[in-house]
């Protein structure tokens, strides 16, 4: 062959595996970005589902905060908590915060860099938005904004850097983020529950007192919003289209029936409970959706949604408000299905293997008490800088729709203290 053939040929195959990398560059970048507008839409399934559970006095300072979330979290995850994930060191930050001024260094690769940020904006924005269903009615606005500003940008990246995500140092399996993001967001309110205290009249003589929700059909539909995005949540954390996984897509749909018909057996048929119990079921199959077989994502879903109205009567006789029902439904259920991974995920029980029990099992714990713990903290230290954590006696009587944005939700109706 001659020279010049050889040389041809040469450049040929090379100009096809670019073209092929290309291709598969932009594929991912497809990818990540369907994948995470899916999981963005969770914020539309969170706002309806908070909204449908608060009284209607409320319902606009919910979507507030569920639209903040998103807002604030673009924000401190292009500047910080996107870098924090990976890295400490900070040369990493000081070399982010060069190329984010300038489009010239996102033009190769057809920006993937970015659609990853994206795909990883769309998770922290969710662990903060889980928070706002467990203090809502009674929070400061301007408080929550910087409770979610400090989620968004320290404490939810650097929990991502210490596990499985980032440097390992904790280590776990943790597909889709059972305890990364919905377990963290679950105990996160927790310790912002505990701190702010409940709603006026929500006990009486230590016994706790209904406060109902005001659009129950609402709620369910954000439940049914949230599955929907959830198969982004879960398939789309393959995070590359080559990687993609019929099983997860199959475990994800199995764990939210199981999570709805164990809420529905456990409530004895309460619509609310069996709705949060789909949400659960979800929850608790994250972690281990890759490497269960779909037996064992049904039995993950079972168990998480059986668990949710036994736990919030817990929360409850504890003497906490947990207003959304967010501790048993990502709380607890993040435990519950890190802690399954590592059992059903056994080789012998139907499962990929490779998954240690006890290793789900630290993390569980330390998972519950860095949530826990910093979730108290930073919503007494938002108190302290917002001048209260929490509004006045009088705007949580006449509701923050009127006491923080001058606006009712439903102006046709007379206004009401109810």
């Amino acid at each position: 062959m001659a020279t010049a053939d050889l040389f041809q040929n040469v450049t040929d195959i090379n100009s096809i595996v670019q073209a092929l990398t290309a291709m598969a560059n932009a594929s991912d970048v497809y990818f990540l970005v369907v994948m995470g507008v899916l999981v963005f839409m969770m914020q539309w399934g969170f706002a309806m589902l908070e909204g449908g559970q608060v009284r209607k006095k409320n319902v606009n300072n919910v979507m507030m905060k569920n639209m903040v979330d998103w807002f604030i979290g673009c924000v401190s995850w292009l500047f910080i908590g996107g870098v924090l994930c990976a890295s400490i060191n900070p040369a990493d930050f000081i070399s982010w915060w060069g190329k984010i001024f300038s489009a010239a260094p996102f033009l190769v690769d057809n920006g993937i860099e970015l659609a990853s940020w994206f795909f990883g904006l769309v998770f922290a924005a969710t662990a903060a938005t889980i928070v706002s269903g467990g203090v809502a009615e009674r929070i400061k606005f301007s408080a929550y904004v910087l409770i979610s500003l400090i989620i968004t940008a320290l404490v939810y990246p650097f929990f991502v850097y210490l596990g499985p995500w980032g440097a390992g140092i904790i280590n776990w399996h943790d597909y889709a983020g059972s305890l990364i993001v919905h377990g963290l967001g679950g105990f996160l309110a927790l310790g912002a529950i505990a701190a702010i205290g409940p709603r006026i009249g929500r006990f009486k003589d230590g016994k706790p007192v209904p406060i109902l929700g005001h659009n129950i059909p609402m709620a369910v539909f954000g439940a049914l919003a949230l599955a929907i995005g959830w198969y982004g949540f879960n398939v789309g954390s393959s995070l590359a289209l080559g990687d993609i996984s019929g099983l997860v897509c199959a475990t994800t749909t199995l764990a939210m029936a199981g999570g709805g018909i164990g809420a529905l057996i456990a409530s004895k048929k309460d619509v609310l409970f069996t709705a949060n119990g789909i949400v659960a079921g979800l929850v608790a199959i994250c972690s281990g959706t890759d490497v269960v077989s779909p037996v064992g994502g049904l039995i993950i879903g079972l168990i998480a949604g059986l668990q949710v109205p036994i736990v919030y009567k817990l929360i409850e006789n504890a003497g906490l408000d947990d207003v959304c029902g967010v501790v048993p439904v990502h709380g607890t259920a993040g435990v519950v299905g890190a802690i399954l991974a590592g059992i059903l995920g056994m080789k012998a029980l139907g499962g990929a293997g490779e998954v240690s029990l006890i290793d789900q099992i630290i993390a569980s714990v330390f998972c519950i008490v860095y949530g826990t713990a910093l979730g108290y903290i930073i919503a007494k230290i938002a108190g302290v800088i917002c001048g209260g954590l929490r509004v006045s006696e009088e705007d949580e009587f006449i509701g923050l729709d009127l006491a923080e944005h001058k606006m009712p939700a439903y102006p046709e109706e007379e206004t009401s203290v109810a």
